[in-house]
């Protein structure tokens, strides 16, 4: 009987420290993910040309998400997008008046996919979309997912939010 109680002891002694290395372990963007469901997302729809860019749809079609978004500058826009339908679809924008940029990643925070739209440099017509290698956006990436790790923990835009994008 003994033996049981020590052992028991031990093994209850033992979970903090296991809940604190999955804590740890946690995906980076998993706590925003949360957040963004549950309390501090708006209810949105991702239009039907960057759904199907971005590889989230096969046809043409809007994606429910919920968003957390935020003008800065006063003119860009950040924003937070997680898929209503399949919570491990994350799209990260940012939109100045000349470049939008739309980084599909996951709760890991591994990115997928790399879509911008840019102005002519003349600013008229049509804006010109590309699909870009994403690691030749790393570190911009990088920055992008700062920022919204901190939004998730603080509830408030850091310094990662406000770099210079173009």
């Amino acid at each position: 009987m003994r033996r049981v109680i020590v052992l028991t002891l031990a093994v209850l002694a033992g979970l903090p420290a296991l809940a604190q290395k999955a804590k740890n372990t946690e995906k980076p963007l998993a706590l925003m993910v949360r957040r963004t469901l549950h309390d501090m997302g708006k209810d949105a729809l991702m239009p039907p040309t960057l759904s199907s860019l971005l590889g989230l749809t096969p046809h043409l079609e809007s994606v429910a998400v919920k968003q957390v978004a935020a003008k800065i500058r006063g003119t860009d826009m950040i924003g937070f997008n997680v898929s209503v339908k399949n919570h491990g679809d994350i799209v990260i924008f940012r939109e100045t008046p000349t470049v939008r940029t739309y980084f599909l990643t996951s709760p890991g925070g591994m990115l997928r996919k790399v879509i911008e739209s840019r102005k002519p440099e003349n600013g008229e017509g049509e804006l010109k979309t590309t699909e870009l290698r994403p690691s030749a956006l790393k570190k911009r990436f990088d920055k992008e997912r700062q920022c919204w790790m901190d939004v998730a923990k603080n509830t408030a835009l850091s310094s990662d939010c406000y770099f210079a994008a173009n």
